[in-house]
């Protein structure tokens, strides 16, 4: 369980700097594996608080699980 949530937390580290730095990346992401669901809107006007959350949300993961 421990290494699940690490690996979780990286990849909520990774999607958070692409958020931040390289949102287009993330766009052509989401129009290939978003077909159920379309929130991308509201991420992509909200990205830097979605970067910054996920980007803390995953070093506290790692904080805990370490």
């Amino acid at each position: 369980m421990r290494e699940f949530g690490i690996f979780l937390s990286i990849i909520s580290i990774l999607i958070g700097i692409l958020l931040l730095i390289a949102p287009k990346v993330l766009v052509q992401l989401g129009e290939q594996s978003n077909r159920l669901y379309n929130i991308d809107g509201l991420i992509y006007r909200n990205r830097y608080a979605f970067g910054l959350f996920l980007m803390a949300a995953g070093v506290f993961m790692v904080y805990v699980t370490l």
